[in-house]
C-alpha cells in the first residue's frame, strides 16, 4: 500500500473520528441537555419500573444533572406504598442514583454505578412474609390464624435481581425499619451507614444497627453480610449474616425507653450487651443460627429503696477484659437491681418437619446471685408447638422488671413489695393446630408479701393446669401462713389437707367443694362457691370447732361480718370452747345484713367453761356456760352458769335485738353477793359514774343484794338507763373522803341512773354511835351528795393515824354534829365537811391560856374540804388557837403541810405556805419550862424516838419546818427576854432558831439528836438578870435536869451578867458519864487585856450534885478588871494574876456559900492602893485593907496620905464551907512589908486576922525623905544640919494589928509597935551635899548624878520623891525579934446569910 492510500485512509480515519466526536460531543450535549426535562418523563418512569418490576412507586419530586463523568439522577420523597403480596412499605426522603455513562454506551443500556438511600423508612409486615422467613411468625400465622395464606417466593424474585445484580453498589443513610405483627408490636430498628457491593458472584454489605433513634455511635452493632450466587436466580444465593455488639451501651437505650402508658422517665440505666450472631442464608430464608453471648450486664438504681437505706457514695468500676469504665453506686442489694449474663449459647436449628430453639450453658447472674441451671426449648413440629423452662428463680427477675412492657416504677415498686419468692418449674406449653393452648406449671416454695387487697401467703407448693380456660388449682396437704392485709385480725396459720380448686374465666367462678384446715385453735370444714361477677356473691357452710374462744376474733372475716358484732365479740369472748359452731352464709356481700330476705348469715354456738365480757366497761363473766345465737343483726346471750368477778350472775340475760348504728344492750340480774365484790364489778362498769362515783367514796364491805336493770345504747345520744337497789345490814363503810369508817351500817339505798338516796341510816364511827341520812341531787349539770352526821366522840378512841405530838394532852368525851357535801362533776369531785362541839366534858392539860377543865366549855369547830387531787383541814379553838393543813393527792390519812397558829386565830396578812409544817406563836408572855416539852415532841425526829417506840403508827402529820414565834415577855430558866422574836427552821441535820430579844440577839443550833449532839449558841448579844427561884418543878431540879443537859458550844460576843460586863464568852461541855463535864469557859473583853479561863464539872454524888471549876484569871490593870465588875476598889494599875479551883453543892447556877470549897493563888503586880470608902470592892474587905490603910495613915501621914504604893500583892487563899483562909498573904509596899494571917467567914461576913506592917525607915521616913530632896542644897540648911545633928535616927520597925468584926463592920486593934536605930551613911549625906565630898567621890557623883534644877519642894514626900532613897543603904542598929509571930483571935459566930456578891460572882 503506497504512502497515499496511507494518508487517504489516515485522512478518512481522522475524518471518521472527528465525526465521531462531534456526534458524541452532539450526543452528551444532547443527553445533558436532556436532563432537565427528566422531570418531564416522571409518569413515564414509574410506568416502566411498574411494567419491569410489578410494583408500583410514589415520587415527589425528580431531578437529573450531568456530573463529571455521566449522567445523575436525585428522586426526592420515593414511596414504596403497600401492596398486595408485598410485605414492604418504604418511603426515602431522597434517592440519588449516579449512571455507569461508559459502561452504559458499551452495554448500550442504563447501567447504575452507585444508588444512595438518605433517611429511609421502611415498614415490613410480618405476617406477610413467606412461611420460611420468620419462624416465630410462621408459627403465630399458622397456629393463629389457618386462613392464613403467605407471600410466594417468586413474588420477591425482581428485589433480589435489582439489589443483587443491578445495582453494583449502593448506600443507605438514616434508615429505620418497623416491623408489624398482628401480633405484637416492635420498637424500631435504626440502620445507618449500610453499604453493599456486588462483584463477581458476591454479594456483601456491612453497616451499623441500632435500636434506637437517638442511639450514640456506643449503642451500635455491627452488621456484616456475606452473599454467594446469582441475583436473577433466587434460590441460588446463600451465605452468613454476622452481627456483633461490642460494649453496646444498653443503658442509654434502656434509660431512654418510654412505655405511652408508663412514665419510666425516673430510671436510669447502665449496662453493656456483648455478643455475637452467625445465621446461616439459603433457599430464600434464614437457615440456622448462633447466638453467642460475652460479659453482658444491665444495673439500675431502684430509688425507693435508696431513699428507705440513706445516702450512699459512689466509685468507679472498670473491666479490664472490656476496657470499660462506669460509674457505680456503693449500695446494698436492695437499692442497686443488677443483671449479668455470664456466658452461653442459643442455637436455632431447622427441619423439614419444623424448627426448634436450644439454650446452652447459660451463665446469669441477678444481684451478684447466679441463677440455677436454666434451660429452655422452643420447638415446631409437624404443626404442633412445644415449649419448656426448666426452671427459674422469681426473686432473680427483679432487675428485668423495668423492661417488660408495661411495666414502670410503681410495678417496680408493687413488685418489691410484694417481695415474691419462689421457683417455678418446669413450665410445659403445648398447642396442636385448632385446639386449645395447655399450659401446666409447678410452683415450689411460692411465697409473697400482702400489699393492697391481695393476701400474702408464707412458702407453699402448687400445681397448676391452664385448659380451655380455665385454670386449676391443686395444693398437697402442707403448712400454710396467710396475711389477708386486714380480712382478718391476724395471718392465718393452717394446716390444710390436699386441696382442689378450679376458676373459671369464662364464667368468673372460684369452686372449693371440699375444704379442711386445721391448727390448735381451729379444725374448720367448708365447701365454697364464689361468684366474682359485678356484685359478689358467696354460699358458704362451714363447721368448725374452736378451742380457745379468746382466739377466734383472729378468724372472724372482717369482710363478711358487721364491724359492730366483731367489735363486740373480739372484745367479749376472753375464754372458752366451741363444738360444733355452725355458720351459713349465702349471698352477695353488699346485701348483708339482709333485711329484706335476700341472703342469711346465721352462726350458733354454745360456750363452755367461758369466760365473756358482754359490755366493754363491764367486768367479764368467768366459768361461764353461755348459748349464743346470731343471726343477721340479731344477738341473743343466755348465761346458764358464770361470775361477774366474784358475783354469781346465774340466769342473766343478755341481748341486743339488732345490731347496727343504734344497737340498744339490755342486761338484767338479781345478785346476792359481798359489797366489795359488787363495788368492784360497778366501778369496772358504766355505773362507775354514778353509784361507782359514790361507792368510791362511800366504800361498802360485807354481803349486800343488788338488783340490776340495765338498758344501755351501744351508740351516742341517748342515756343508759340503770336502776337498782342496795340493802345493808351491818355493813362496814368507810367514806374516803375526808377518811371516816363506819361500822355495822343498816338501811337501804336505791338509786336511778346517778341519783342515790339513802334514810336514817345507822352505823357506829370508831364503835360509837352515827346517825346518819344523804341523798345525791343534780345542780348546775353536777351531782351533788349531801349527808348529815350526828354522834358522840371518844377521844381515847381515835385511831393510831390521829396520833399528834399533842395527844397526851388532851382527854374526855364530848357530842358533835355535821354536814358532808360532795359536788362530782367531768374534772372529778369536791366535798366539804363540817363538824362543831363546844368540847364539855374534855380537858386540856396545856399550857396557859389553853388549860381547860371538863366542864369548861371552849367552842371547837372543824372544817375539811377539798377535791379529788387535794383536801385542806381547818381547826379552830375559841379565839386562841387555828390549825390549817392540806392532805396529799390521794392520800386523805397523812397531811401534807400544816399551819398552826398559838395565841390567836389567822387573820388578814399572815403568811401561809403550803409545804410541810410550820408553826406560829403569838403571845403576851410565855414559859420556857412550860413550853419545852411540847416543842421537844415537835423537833424530834426520828432518830430520837427510842427503838421501843419504832413500830408505832406512821404521824398523820409532815414534819415541822418552821417556827415563829413574837413574845412579850418569855422566860428562859428564870431568865425573863422580853420582845422576844423567834424564827426556826431545819437546815440539814439541826434546828436552827434565830431569836432577836432585848437581852439576847443571836442563834441557837439544836442537833437532830440534840440530847447526844447538842446545842450551839452564837450570840452577838447576851445580858443576863436571873431570877433564880426555888425549883418546884421536878422536871427542871438540877437532880433531873443533870440528865438531860446536851452538849453546849457557846460563843456569845458580848456576855454581861447583871452589870458586869464580861466581853467575848466561849464554852464548850458534854455530859459524861457521871454528869456534866465543862470543857473549856473562855472570857475575853475586847477593850482591855483581862482574860479568864475555867474549866469543870458537875457531877452527881450520893444526895446531890457538886460543882467544880479550875479557874485562871489574868488583867494588865486590875482597874480594868474593876471596871468589868462595876466595882471601884481603888487599886490602880497592877496587873493580877489568879489561878484556883473552886466547888460547891448544887447545880452551876445555884450558887452556894455554905458548900463553897476550893484553893486561890493570887499575884498582884506592881500597883497603887489609894483610900478605899466602906462602899468599895469587897475582895479588899476580904482583908479589911481600907481599914488598916486609914490606921497607918495617922502614924504615916506624909507616906500613905496619897494611898498605898506597892511593888508586889500575893497569897493563898483556902475556902473550906464558906470559909477563906489564909496564912501567906504579903504586901510589898513601898513604905515596908505587910503581912497578913488569918481568915473570913464568907456565910457570917466576920473577919479574924494578924496584920503585921514592916516599915523600911519606921516613923523617921518622911526625915529621911525630906533630907533626900534637892532642898538640902540650900548652903545654910546643909550647914546647921552637919552641926546640930548626928548621922543616927530612931524608926519604927513593926506595927501590929488584930481585925475582928465583919466586912461591913470591921474593927482594928493595935496590938504592939517597935522601934529601932539607924545610922545613916556618910555617902548620902555627901551624895545629898550635907558633907564636903572627897574628889573621887565627886567625881563619881557627878557622873552618876545629872544636874537637876532647884525647885521648891513639898514638905511631905510622894512616891516619886521616895524614890531616889536606896533603902539598902541603911545599916540597922537593933534587930526585932517579934516580926514573924501570929497574933491568934477568938473565933467568931457565923452567920446564915449570904452576900450578893458572892452569887453575882458565881
Amino acid at each position: 500500500m503506497s504512502l497515499k492510500h496511507l494518508t487517504d485512509m489516515g485522512r478518512i480515519l481522522l475524518q471518521a473520528l472527528a465525526i465521531l466526536l462531534v456526534l458524541f460531543a452532539l450526543g452528551v450535549s444532547l443527553i445533558r441537555g436532556l436532563l432537565p426535562k427528566v422531570p418531564e418523563v416522571r409518569h413515564e418512569i414509574l410506568t416502566y419500573v411498574e411494567s419491569r418490576y410489578g410494583v408500583s412507586l410514589e415520587i415527589g419530586e425528580i431531578s437529573a444533572k450531568w456530573q463529571a463523568y455521566g449522567p445523575s439522577l436525585t428522586i426526592k420523597n420515593l414511596i414504596l406504598p403497600p401492596q398486595t403480596n408485598l410485605p414492604v412499605t418504604l418511603i426515602s426522603q431522597q434517592v440519588h442514583i449516579k449512571l455507569d455513562f461508559w459502561e452504559s454506551l458499551l452495554t448500550l443500556s442504563p447501567q447504575i454505578e452507585t444508588v444512595s438511600f438518605d433517611k429511609v423508612h421502611l415498614a415490613i409486615n410480618l405476617d406477610q412474609l413467606p412461611n420460611n422467613s420468620t419462624a416465630e411468625q410462621v408459627v403465630e400465622a399458622t397456629i393463629v390464624d389457618s386462613n392464613f395464606t403467605p407471600v410466594t417466593k417468586n413474588s420477591l424474585d425482581w428485589l433480589y435481581a435489582l439489589l443483587l445484580e443491578q445495582l453494583e453498589h449502593f448506600s443507605i443513610h438514616d434508615v429505620s425499619i418497623q416491623l408489624f405483627s398482628s401480633q405484637h408490636d416492635f420498637d424500631p430498628i435504626y440502620l445507618d451507614n449500610f453499604v453493599w457491593l456486588n462483584r463477581e458472584g458476591k454479594h456483601q454489605g456491612q453497616g451499623s444497627v441500632f435500636i434506637d433513634q437517638k442511639a450514640s455511635a456506643k449503642e451500635s452493632l455491627s452488621l456484616q453480610i456475606a452473599l454467594t450466587g446469582n441475583g436473577y436466580q433466587a434460590d441460588s444465593i446463600s451465605g452468613d449474616i454476622y452481627v456483633v455488639a461490642d460494649d453496646l451501651d444498653l443503658g442509654e437505650w434502656a434509660s431512654r425507653r418510654k412505655n405511652p402508658l408508663i412514665n419510666q422517665e425516673k430510671i436510669t440505666f447502665e449496662g453493656v450487651v456483648n455478643l455475637e450472631a452467625w445465621l446461616k442464608f439459603e433457599n430464600r430464608s434464614i437457615q440456622d443460627g448462633l447466638l453467642k453471648f460475652t460479659p453482658s450486664w444491665l444495673q439500675w438504681r431502684d430509688t425507693a429503696a435508696a431513699t428507705n437505706t440513706g445516702v450512699r457514695a459512689s466509685t468507679e468500676v472498670s473491666n479490664p477484659s472490656k476496657a470499660e469504665t462506669l460509674t457505680m453506686s456503693l449500695a446494698p442489694m436492695s437499692d442497686m437491681q443488677r443483671f449479668n449474663i455470664q456466658s452461653g449459647l442459643l442455637t436455632w436449628q431447622t427441619s423439614p418437619a419444623g424448627w426448634h430453639i436450644q439454650s446452652h450453658d447459660l451463665v446469669i447472674e441477678s444481684n451478684q446471685q447466679t441463677w440455677p441451671e436454666m434451660t429452655f426449648s422452643l420447638a415446631y413440629q409437624n404443626e404442633q408447638f412445644f415449649g419448656l423452662l426448666n426452671q427459674i428463680n422469681v426473686q432473680m427477675l427483679a432487675p428485668l422488671l423495668p423492661l417488660i412492657p408495661n411495666l414502670g416504677r410503681e410495678q417496680v415498686a408493687w413488685w418489691r413489695d410484694v417481695d415474691l419468692q419462689g421457683e417455678i418449674g418446669p413450665v410445659k406449653v403445648y398447642k396442636a393446630q385448632n385446639q386449645p393452648w395447655i399450659t401446666t406449671a409447678k410452683l415450689n416454695k411460692l411465697q409473697w408479701q400482702p400489699i393492697a387487697q391481695v393476701p400474702g401467703l408464707s412458702p407453699i407448693d402448687i400445681e397448676l393446669s391452664w385448659v380451655d380456660n380455665i385454670l386449676q388449682v391443686a395444693l398437697p396437704e402442707q403448712q400454710y401462713q396467710i396475711d389477708f392485709a386486714g380480712g382478718f385480725n391476724q395471718p392465718l396459720a393452717l394446716t390444710g389437707k390436699a386441696l382442689s380448686a378450679y376458676f373459671d374465666f369464662n364464667d368468673m367462678r372460684l369452686l372449693a367443694p371440699n375444704i379442711h384446715f386445721f391448727n390448735e385453735d381451729i379444725n374448720l370444714q367448708a365447701a365454697l362457691n364464689m361468684h366474682f361477677l359485678e356484685q359478689a356473691a358467696m354460699a358458704l357452710a362451714a363447721n368448725m370447732d374452736i378451742y380457745d374462744v379468746a382466739k377466734a376474733s383472729n378468724y372472724f372475716p372482717l369482710m363478711a361480718m358487721s364491724p359492730g358484732l366483731v367489735d363486740y365479740l373480739t372484745s367479749g369472748l376472753k375464754a372458752g370452747s366451741i363444738h360444733q359452731a355452725n355458720v351459713l352464709w349465702r349471698g352477695e356481700f353488699n346485701r348483708y345484713p339482709y333485711t329484706d330476705f335476700d341472703g342469711v348469715f346465721q352462726a350458733e354456738f354454745t360456750i363452755a367453761d367461758g369466760q365473756f365480757k358482754f359490755q366493754p366497761d363491764w367486768p367479764a363473766v368467768k366459768q361461764l356456760d353461755l348459748y349464743a345465737l346470731f343471726e343477721n343483726k340479731l344477738m341473743d346471750l343466755t348465761i346458764n352458769s358464770g361470775t361477774l368477778d366474784r358475783v354469781k350472775v346465774d340466769g342473766a340475760k343478755v341481748w341486743i335485738p339488732e345490731l347496727g348504728e343504734k344497737s340498744l344492750l339490755r342486761v338484767t340480774a338479781d345478785l346476792n353477793t359481798d359489797a366489795k365484790a359488787a363495788a368492784q364489778v360497778i366501778n369496772a362498769s358504766p355505773l362507775r359514774q354514778s353509784v361507782g362515783d359514790t361507792l368510791a367514796v362511800v366504800q361498802v364491805s360485807k354481803a349486800i343484794n343488788t338488783q340490776l336493770d340495765l338498758a344501755i345504747p351501744l351508740y351516742e345520744g341517748e342515756p343508759a338507763v340503770i336502776k337498782g337497789k342496795v340493802q345493808f345490814d351491818d355493813n362496814p363503810v368507810y367514806i374516803d373522803k375526808p377518811g371516816i369508817q363506819l361500822s355495822r351500817v343498816n338501811g337501804e339505798i336505791s338509786f336511778t341512773n346517778h341519783l342515790v338516796s339513802g334514810q336514817n341510816l345507822h352505823a357506829k364511827l370508831f364503835d360509837q354511835d352515827l346517825t346518819f341520812s344523804f341523798a345525791t341531787k343534780e345542780r348546775r349539770k353536777q351531782l351533788v351528795l349531801e349527808v348529815d352526821f350526828a354522834g358522840h366522840f371518844y377521844l381515847g378512841q381515835l385511831p393510831p393515824s390521829f396520833t399528834t405530838p399533842l395527844s397526851d394532852y388532851y382527854q374526855g368525851n364530848f357530842d358533835w354534829n355535821g354536814h358532808l357535801m360532795m359536788m362530782f362533776g367531768e374534772q372529778g369531785y369536791s366535798f366539804r365537811a363540817q363538824a362543831e362541839s363546844d368540847l364539855r366534858g374534855v380537858s386540856f392539860s396545856l399550857p396557859v391560856p389553853y388549860t381547860k377543865s371538863v366542864d369548861e366549855i371552849k367552842p371547837l369547830s372543824v372544817e375539811v374540804m377539798g377535791d379529788n387531787k387535794q383536801a385542806s383541814l381547818s381547826v379552830k379553838l375559841a379565839e386562841q388557837a387555828e390549825f390549817w393543813g392540806g392532805f396529799g393527792n390521794n392520800d386523805a390519812n397523812h397531811l401534807q403541810f400544816y399551819e398552826l397558829m398559838l395565841g390567836r386565830k389567822f387573820k388578814l396578812g399572815d403568811s401561809l405556805v403550803k409545804q410541810d409544817g410550820r408553826i406560829t406563836i403569838d403571845m403576851n408572855q410565855a414559859m420556857f419550862a412550860e413550853w419545852l416539852p411540847i416543842i421537844t415532841r415537835f423537833t424530834e425526829t426520828k432518830a430520837d424516838i427510842p427503838i421501843a417506840e419504832a413500830n408505832q403508827p406512821v404521824s398523820a402529820l409532815p414534819p415541822l419546818v418552821k417556827i415563829k414565834a413574837n413574845i412579850s415577855q418569855f422566860n428562859v430558866l428564870a431568865q425573863n427576854l422580853t420582845q422576844f422574836k423567834l424564827d426556826a427552821a431545819p437546815i440539814n441535820d439541826i434546828w436552827r432558831f434565830d431569836v432577836n430579844a432585848d437581852q439576847f440577839v443571836g442563834r441557837v443550833d439544836f442537833y437532830k439528836s440534840w440530847r447526844e449532839q447538842g446545842l450551839k449558841i452564837v450570840a452577838d448579844k447576851l445580858h443576863l438578870s436571873p431570877q433564880i427561884n426555888s425549883y418546884s418543878n421536878d422536871d427542871f431540879s438540877p437532880d433531873s435536869l443533870i440528865d438531860s443537859m446536851p452538849p453546849l458550844a457557846i460563843d456569845v460576843d458580848d456576855f454581861k451578867v447583871y452589870d458586869m460586863q464580861f466581853g467575848h464568852l466561849e464554852m464548850q461541855a458534854t455530859p459524861y458519864a457521871e454528869g456534866y463535864r465543862f470543857q473549856t469557859i473562855s472570857l475575853s473583853h475586847p477593850s482591855s487585856n483581862v482574860t479568864a479561863q475555867a474549866k469543870g464539872v458537875w457531877r452527881k454524888t450520893d444526895d446531890n450534885t457538886l460543882t467544880q471549876f479550875d479557874v485562871s484569871l489574868k488583867a494588865d490593870k486590875f482597874d480594868e478588871l474593876a471596871t468589868m465588875l462595876g466595882i471601884n476598889p481603888g487599886l490602880k494599875d497592877a496587873p493580877l494574876t489568879l489561878d484556883g479551883d473552886i466547888s460547891w453543892q448544887g447545880a452551876p447556877y445555884s450558887f452556894s456559900l455554905k458548900t463553897l470549897d476550893g484553893k486561890i493563888k493570887f499575884d498582884f503586880g506592881k500597883g497603887h492602893l489609894s483610900e478605899i470608902s466602906d462602899k468599895g470592892a469587897r475582895i479588899f474587905s476580904l482583908f479589911s485593907l481600907d481599914s488598916i490603910l486609914r490606921k497607918l495613915s495617922f502614924d504615916f501621914s506624909d507616906v500613905f496620905g496619897s494611898g498605898l504604893y506597892f511593888d508586889s500583892f500575893q497569897g493563898n487563899l483556902e475556902i473550906t464551907n464558906g470559909v477563906v483562909k489564909t496564912t501567906d498573904t504579903e504586901i510589898d509596899t513601898v513604905a515596908g512589908d505587910m503581912k497578913v494571917r488569918g481568915y473570913t467567914d464568907l456565910t457570917t461576913q466576920s473577919l479574924n486576922y494578924d496584920v503585921r506592917f514592916l516599915p523600911q525607915l519606921a516613923s523617921s521616913v518622911p526625915t529621911v525623905v525630906f533630907l533626900s530632896t534637892s532642898a538640902w542644897t540650900l548652903g545654910i540648911g546643909a550647914f546647921a544640919l552637919t552641926k546640930v545633928l548626928e548621922p543616927v535616927i530612931e524608926v519604927i520597925s513593926e506595927i501590929r494589928f488584930r481585925i475582928t468584926g465583919t466586912m461591913d463592920n470591921p474593927e482594928i486593934q493595935e496590938l504592939e509597935r517597935k522601934s529601932k536605930e539607924i545610922e545613916i551613911p556618910e555617902s548620902i549625906l555627901r551624895e545629898k551635899g550635907i558633907l564636903p565630898a572627897t574628889d573621887g567621890q565627886d567625881s563619881k557623883s557627878n557622873e552618876a548624878q545629872p544636874s537637876t534644877n532647884v525647885e521648891p519642894q513639898k514638905s511631905s514626900a510622894t512616891p516619886q520623891e521616895t524614890d531616889n532613897i536606896k533603902v539598902s543603904y541603911l545599916r540597922h542598929v537593933k534587930k526585932d525579934s517579934h516580926a514573924n509571930q501570929f497574933v491568934t483571935v477568938s473565933k467568931q459566930s457565923r452567920r446564915s446569910g449570904e452576900f450578893s456578891l458572892y452569887r453575882h460572882a458565881a
